[in-house]
């Protein structure tokens, strides 16, 4: 893992400002081994328990609840909660790349038509994600846009063995739900109704809901249901709507990528060529001085990288046609065999750098850190890991910058 902080070189005193809390989120979350691992992680401030299998249900007797698994799950309506498929009804809902995205008029209109139909001041389109549901539309709750999942009425409607409409007539009298701060202060709920966002491959990622300050102690009746299931539907299909469109468009930026790097690569082989000239020519090279001759050598070395990002586009945009073109078979992924990730050395990256930054006018100091247990050599794309910290450090105009090497783990049984 890098991070990199950067600090302002004078401090002003001011009042403290309390950030609102930082919810997990599936966002974060590069695969899903990488997934497995953070929802075993305790939350924050807890000690850890000790370590549980990864297959069968979660311990959700415990005292102490991962900010993932649901508090008071009526266990008579409601199917207890399971890592792997909660692994992959996470991974499913990242694949629409949907949470925290700006307001969509489809999605605002669905909810407004809602709060209109049911007579209901609020209305939402809520996705569960790890530690948070986050709303993509919110009619009724002004600026609010993520709660608690430990608090989500969504996170039990979607475990609820009802496939259909899950309903709390009075919250007031719910054991589940009456000491709930949503609850007992605002928007002070009392009924609750929602309707799973099912996915066309069966995952609940959260629900299209109405809430209402007052109790409906007669709940919804059969006509609503259906007004509420068919509106439901119509979130699911703009979300599976939008994804589609998403791809093509990821799609359509591969292609122009690709077709950029190919035209690249003849002027780039000029340039290489016209280096290794200069390098091999004793007559010139005994002219520079050690600094001269390292810039040369970074030249080469920055014109290999750019070779290897445009021949990984390129392929990549190749490899991308070769999926589309085939079938998946039993429900697998298509996978390259092929490909390994490389091997980035440290301190060649931290070399890299602070030779890179060197060149950019700024007035910062700059400091790298390596941590004493990351290994001289890890397994990674260098490709991504350098630019992230060029970019990152060129940004920094006037503050002390500090780059920081750490390696994390977690441990899979």
């Amino acid at each position: 893992m890098i991070i990199m902080e950067s600090m302002p070189c004078g401090e002003t005193s001011g009042p403290i400002v309390i950030p609102p809390p930082r919810y997990r989120t599936v966002m974060d979350c590069e695969d899903e081994i990488s997934l497995r691992c953070a929802l075993m992680e305790p939350p924050p401030g807890v000690e850890p328990s000790p370590p549980r299998s990864f297959l069968g249900p979660c311990p959700i007797d415990r005292q102490i609840l991962c900010d993932w698994q649901t508090p008071r799950l009526d266990l008579a309506t409601s199917r207890p909660q399971n890592l792997n498929e909660e692994v992959k009804r996470l991974m499913a809902l990242k694949e629409y790349s949907i949470l925290d995205t700006e307001h969509e008029e489809q999605f605002e209109r669905i909810t407004a038509l809602a709060s209109r139909i049911f007579e209901a001041p609020i209305c939402l389109v809520s996705l569960v994600d790890i530690g948070r549901q986050w709303f993509k539309s919110n009619t009724g709750l002004g600026d609010v846009r993520e709660t608690s999942r430990q608090v989500s009425f969504c996170a039990h409607a979607i475990q609820s063995y009802e496939e259909d409409v899950f309903i709390v007539p009075d919250a007031h009298e719910d054991p589940r739900f009456k000491d709930s701060g949503l609850v007992t202060g605002p928007p002070y709920i009392r009924f609750y109704a929602g309707v799973p966002l099912k996915s066309p491959e069966g995952h609940k990622l959260g629900t299209l809901c109405i809430i209402d300050t007052k109790p409906r102690p007669q709940g919804l009746s059969l006509k609503e249901k259906q007004n509420l299931r068919e509106l439901t539907q119509m979130a699911m299909d703009t979300m599976i709507h939008r994804k589609q469109e998403m791809k093509r468009i990821v799609e359509e930026k591969s292609r122009l990528m690709a077709c950029a790097a190919h035209d690249l690569m003849s002027p780039l082989t000029g340039i290489q060529l016209n280096l290794g000239l200069l390098m091999e020519d004793e007559s010139f090279s005994n002219k520079l001085d050690s600094h001269q001759k390292d810039l040369m050598k970074s030249s080469l070395r920055c014109s290999e990288i750019i070779e290897r990002i445009c021949k990984t586009a390129i392929e990549n945009f190749r490899g991308d046609l070769v999926t589309r073109s085939k079938p998946k078979e039993n429900n697998q992924e298509l996978v390259d065999t092929d490909g390994e990730k490389g091997l980035v050395t440290i301190s060649d990256l931290v070399k890299n750098v602070e030779r890179v930054v060197a060149m950019y006018p700024k007035n910062v100091p700059l400091f790298i850190d390596v941590d004493e247990d990351v290994p001289p050599t890890i397994a990674s794309d260098d490709l991504k890991v350098r630019p992230a910290c060029i970019f990152d450090s060129s940004r920094t105009l006037n503050s002390i910058l500090h780059l920081y090497c750490a390696t994390s783990s977690c441990s899979v049984q």
